[in-house]
């Protein structure tokens, strides 16, 4: 009887220390792979090219969403304490629309942050993305922290990022 109330108890402790991430339905531990056409049109950069190292944003955004528009005019503000963040942004919109919101924020100068179209339409099909902005957070190893949908600011993505 002695033994398994004792097996009981380190169980129930067991259970209650080990954590273990909450995954929405259809997505997978490892940061999938999946292409972004860069902004001269040619050249694709695939997902599985990242290293890993380093924290991975995903930002799937619509250049004329004000929600986007103000987390990246904040990340870029505060790029001195997110300049070990690696971001990919992406979106649907046509490249002339990327191409304005790349000068307008100048995002080029970051080497940080890549930005392009996702053509195939990733986001919406993997993620289930609502609409924008819609970060898909991973860690260093690459393997999923969280889901951040909405208007957002910095503090709350360094929160995510270092939790």
């Amino acid at each position: 009887m002695r033994v398994l109330l004792l097996v009981i108890v380190l169980a129930g402790i067991i259970s209650c220390t080990k954590h273990s991430r909450a995954l929405p339905p259809g997505i997978d531990i490892d940061l999938p792979s999946f292409n972004i056409q860069l902004l001269d049109t040619t050249v694709k950069f695939n997902t599985s090219k990242i290293p890993k190292g380093q924290p991975v944003v995903l930002f799937f955004f619509g250049p004329d969403c004000p929600y986007c528009q103000s987390l990246t005019r904040e990340i870029i503000k505060r790029m001195d304490e997110l300049k070990n963040v690696r971001f990919y942004m992406a979106t649907v919109a046509g490249f002339n629309e990327i191409q304005m919101y790349d000068t307008l924020f100048k995002l080029d100068k970051y080497k940080n942050i890549t930005i392009g179209k996702d053509v195939s339409g990733f986001f919406f099909t993997y993620y289930k993305a609502p609409g924008f902005p819609y970060l898909a957070i991973y860690d260093k190893k690459k393997e999923f922290k969280q889901i951040v949908i909405g208007g957002v600011g910095v503090d709350s993505l360094k929160k995510v990022i270092n939790s």
